[in-house]
Parts: C-alpha cells; structure tokens; sequence
C-alpha cells in the first residue's frame, strides 16, 4: 500500500497544478467578459424653455393641443370605495373599475362631493 501512495504522489501534485490552472483561467475569462460591457451612456439635449415650445405651436394652427390644468380647472375621477379623487392619467385610476368611477369636472367639485386627493397622484394637494 504504501508503494502505491508513494507512486501516486507526483500526480496529486499535478492534479492541483491543473485544478488552480483552470480555476484561475475561468476567473480571468470573467474578468474578460465584465470588461467588454458597454456603459450605459446618459445624455441631456438642451431644454426647450416653455415659452420656445409654445410659440412654435401657435405657429402651426393646424395642431390641436390640449394642456390639462393641475390645480383648478382640469377634470377628475374619484372612486366611490375610498373618497379620493385622482387626474386621469394617474396609474392609481387604471385600478379603479369602470363602475366605480365617479367623474368630476374640477377639483372643486370633487372636494365639494367628500372627496380628498390622492396620495400617490403627483399634483393633487
């Protein structure tokens, strides 16, 4: 026995030289791999100024461009289950079904009905 395990010892040696070889070599393919990624690249154009926007609509008659108003005016939709009203492009109102709908002409008139604004609609106060 034992002069097969003094037989077998210079191939344990090479054993570990291959299994630290390949190890190392799968880690230095990953490293290759990480290195070849593309950043992602986050431009700014420039920022048209309201007014620019604006005047080059009026220029062009023929749009037909409706700008809601946030705070007084523009219409909303409130829910009959929980009292809050919302605008109409809020996520939350795609969660309300259609029956349970209430539509409002302001806000005004939502809150004149017991309704309060909702929380998680940007805007309403």
């Amino acid at each position: 026995m034992e002069k097969v395990k003094s037989a077998l010892k210079p191939f344990y040696t090479l054993f570990l030289i291959l299994i630290l070889g390949s190890i190392f070599s799968a880690l230095g393919r990953l490293s290759a791999i990480e290195n070849r990624r593309t950043p992602i690249k986050i431009e700014y154009g420039k920022i048209a100024q309201t007014g620019t926007v604006i005047g080059g609509l009026e220029a062009n008659s023929s749009q037909n461009v409706t700008v809601p108003e946030l705070n007084s005016g523009g219409g909303v939709i409130g829910s009959a289950g929980s009292k809050k009203y919302y605008f109409p492009w809020c996520g939350t109102v795609k969660r309300i079904k259609p029956e349970n709908q209430v539509q409002f002409a302001s806000i005004e008139a939502a809150r004149a009905a017991g309704y309060l604004p909702g929380g998680n609609c940007k805007g309403l106060e």
